[in-house]
């Protein structure tokens, strides 16, 4: 819209801007604030005037939502370039998940051979970030990005040049090896042939000493079965996450067509 002589109307109150100012709110400012609404509600649009419902484009031909660049300052400042790249990954999966919610998204990240640690839960000896910071990370980019084939560790990779136009979606051969993870129903309602590939997974941390202990346990309902495995120097968090790729490690194992995992956090 055009306001005609709109910077003369706003110059009284628009003195509170500026520094050092000895400002003060009478009647000639009262006044200009009086008018510029007037005038606000009475300009004529100089672009056409939509109504109905708002439309959204959509995009469905496998382009970058957008593109992110910062810099890290304070303690991200000393991270390490691998933990730089993972928490590049981790804000730019948080970012595009604001626009497309819980569906999944493919990370090309061909400069990560590290992702693999991701779903193994495990956090390099040698690193700034906190171990409850790695389990932040690790648990956002598991959960909404897509898996790759079978055979490749981590999260699908996939190097490009980015040439407009240019698919670099997954085959339908590819396709049919990602797999996706499901809000499994109560265990109470599992039909009783599919409880066998139902496990529960739980983790713990203490202090012993001047050092943490975490351990993390698998239990087969079924089966009356559990397995455990701990560790030193990790938290809490750590050791959910190991219980849960314990539970993964075991139905791969078993080769088990579905897993129904159970867990308290």
């Amino acid at each position: 819209m055009h306001i005609l002589e709109y910077s003369q109307i706003v110059s009284p109150p628009y003195l509170v801007t500026r520094k050092k100012n000895d400002f003060h709110w009478g009647p000639e400012q009262q006044q200009a604030f009086a008018q510029i609404k007037q005038e606000i509600a009475h300009a004529v649009a100089l672009s056409p005037v939509r109504t109905g419902p708002e439309k959204v484009p959509g995009e469905t031909q496998s382009r970058p939502l957008g593109f992110w660049s910062r810099s890290y300052r304070g303690s991200k400042a000393n991270y390490t370039p691998t933990e730089k790249e993972i928490l590049a990954a981790y804000e730019g999966v948080q970012a595009a998940s604001k626009v497309v919610g819980t569906e999944t998204q493919l990370l090309l990240a061909p400069r990560l051979p590290v992702l693999g640690w991701m779903f193994k839960a495990e956090v390099p000896s040698t690193h700034h970030a906190t171990d409850a910071t790695w389990s932040k990370w690790i648990a956002l980019i598991t959960q909404r990005a897509r898996m790759g084939k079978l055979n490749r560790p981590g999260i699908l990779e996939i190097i490009t040049n980015w040439p407009e136009g240019e698919n670099f979606g997954l085959t339908d051969e590819e396709q049919e090896q990602v797999t996706r993870a499901e809000e499994a129903p109560p265990y109470n309602q599992l039909p009783a042939e599919e409880t066998h590939y139902a496990l529960f997974t739980d983790g713990s941390c203490r202090i012993v000493g001047m050092n943490r202990k975490w351990k993390a346990a698998v239990w087969s309902p079924t089966r009356q079965v559990a397995e455990a495995t701990e560790g030193e120097g990790g938290s809490s968090q750590r050791a959910e996450l190991k219980a849960v790729q314990l539970a993964l490690d075991i139905a791969e194992r078993e080769k088990w067509p579905r897993l129904y995992l159970y867990t308290d956090s």
